[in-house]
């Protein structure tokens, strides 16, 4: 998914599933759901052909080294050895993306093509290198190398076994730490800089961020302030799902504008060059990303970018780093007749963020506005993390009624579950007709004094449209019958100040 065209989620990465009878079942994540080819789910487990797949392994997992190196014109290649699992009649390697397996012994390749299967042969242990080349097709844009380090995904590896009728696996290269050396470089779940590079740690209420800078790719201040605001909107951001480490990478400037965020894994990366004094946030955004625990039904999967873009836009106001009229505008948009809960009315991948960012800044008003501002949107977004399960349509409604107190639906029918547009989080723009209303009330003309006139105008544009326009209208209303009584008083004075004198006025 993307936001402004530039912001992407992965949603808890692709994960390839467990073996039956020799085969390798593909299981995929979606929106941190997990999904399977012809699979069924039994207590968290994958059930193929009446075999269970342990999704993770805490017992019994085999001895894994592993060595990374910086090749020429920044290859990296890594290069693993696995000890045969006590009990394992079989055992398999899975290699995906963009990777290449480039050298086997004990292993035997019985699938190529966009996943790489390798079968054990024989043999206590078994080695497999693979290199993760720069600008690889489908990752040209995510990857970058100076002489000093490459920024690049880490590989996708999975190994897999069998004892007996159970089938086991795991990710070495995600799931284990410790496989991965140090003193190589920077390694995430999902990416690494391999190389020289800074690490900014900044402690939050629930552990730390860490923020990876390769050397040389930002200034060590800006790295500083970058780690500063992600540390405020971990302790400001009260949603819930406080993690104990969060990783961020300042991404070479020479990547794709924006970044990327994986929420299952709390982890991200965000373009060095984006700024932290812009309403797109795009710090807080992928940030945001993190604290996004819940699992979204299709229909609810606008509230993904929704939430990041509003709540980026807003942490960048609460910290000073934006004025009340850039969050304002970046907010605002042309009117959508999307339909939010139905991705095929979208007419743009940007409908979440425009028109779902709005929908919840008008929201969270509404929310604070019938609370009196005790409660806002961020109570709504916290419950959506602690459901126990996955996130309907009905489940974000009867969120929001908890917390108001009073149901919403109708309100939400329009705007979320229909078409009906958000044209304005803070209402229509009440500037022409406050214009017009100066005008008939004797303002003056205001194109004579336009420096004035601006700034009168500018306080009518917000949260005071409505007492603006609603106050003015009545003050109005109210003046027409004493405006009347004076001018007949005016008219009748001549007579009355002729009978004080005593005589008639000719």
């Amino acid at each position: 998914m993307t936001a402004s065209g530039a912001l992407g989620v992965v949603d808890g990465g692709v994960v390839d599933g467990g073996v039956a009878d020799g085969g390798v079942v593909d299981v995929g994540v979606v929106d941190g759901k997990t999904e399977t080819d012809g699979a069924a789910s039994v207590n968290g487990s994958v059930v193929a052909d009446g075999q269970a797949v342990e999704p993770n392994v805490s017992a019994g997992t085999p001895s894994i080294a592993a060595t990374v190196t910086r090749e020429r014109d920044g290859v990296v290649r890594y290069d693993l050895r696995f000890d045969r699992p006590a009990g394992a009649d079989r055992a398999w390697l899975v290699v995906r993306g963009s990777a290449r397996v480039v050298d086997t012994d004990g292993f035997e390749r019985v699938a190529t093509g966009n996943v790489t299967r390798l079968r054990w042969t024989d043999g206590a242990s078994a080695r497999a290198a693979l290199v993760v080349p720069v600008n690889a097709s489908g990752d040209a844009s995510e990857t970058a190398t100076s002489r000093d380090w490459t920024f690049a995904r880490v590989p996708y590896v999975e190994f897999q076994w069998r004892d007996g009728e159970r089938v086991h696996r795991v990710r070495p290269l995600a799931e284990r730490r410790d496989v991965l050396p140090a003193e190589s470089g920077a390694f995430g779940d999902r990416y690494a800089v391999v190389g020289e590079y800074e690490t900014v740690t900044r402690s939050t209420p629930g552990g730390r961020i860490d923020l990876i800078v390769p050397a040389g790719a930002i200034s060590e201040g800006k790295a500083g302030r970058v780690a500063d605001a992600l540390a405020r909107a971990a302790r400001d951001l009260d949603v819930g799902d406080a993690d104990e480490r969060v990783l961020a990478f300042a991404a070479p400037g020479s990547v794709r504008w924006g970044g990327e965020s994986v929420p299952a894994r709390d982890e991200f990366w965000v373009n060095s060059r984006a700024r932290l004094d812009s309403a797109e946030a795009v710090w807080l955004h992928e940030y945001v990303h993190t604290r996004q625990s819940f699992v979204l039904d299709p229909e609810m999967a606008w509230f993904r970018e929704a939430s990041a873009e509003y709540y980026a836009a807003r942490l960048s106001r609460e910290q000073g780093r934006i004025d009340r009229a850039a969050m304002a505008g970046h907010l605002d948009g042309a009117p959508s007749d999307a339909t939010l809960t139905d991705p095929q009315s979208w007419t743009s991948p940007n409908v979440p963020q425009r028109k779902g960012g709005r929908a919840l800044a008008v929201l969270d008003r509404r929310i604070r506005d019938r609370t009196y501002g005790h409660r806002s949107l961020e109570d709504v977004f916290r419950r959506l993390n602690r459901h126990d399960g996955v996130v309907t349509y009905a489940v974000f409604e009867q969120a929001v009624a908890e917390v108001t107190g009073e149901r919403d639906d109708a309100w939400l029918d329009r705007h979320v579950n229909g078409s009906a547009p958000v044209a304005d989080q803070y209402g229509p723009d009440a500037r022409p007709l406050a214009a017009g209303l100066l005008a008939s009330l004797g303002g003056g003309d205001t194109a004579a004094s336009p420096t004035a006139t601006a700034g009168l105008l500018s306080a009518v544009r917000g949260e005071g449209v409505a007492f603006f326009s609603v106050a003015t209208g009545f003050s109005v209303v109210a003046a027409l019958p004493l405006y009347g009584l004076l001018q007949w008083v005016q008219r009748r004075e001549p007579d009355l100040g002729g009978l004080v004198d005593g005589a008639e006025t000719p």
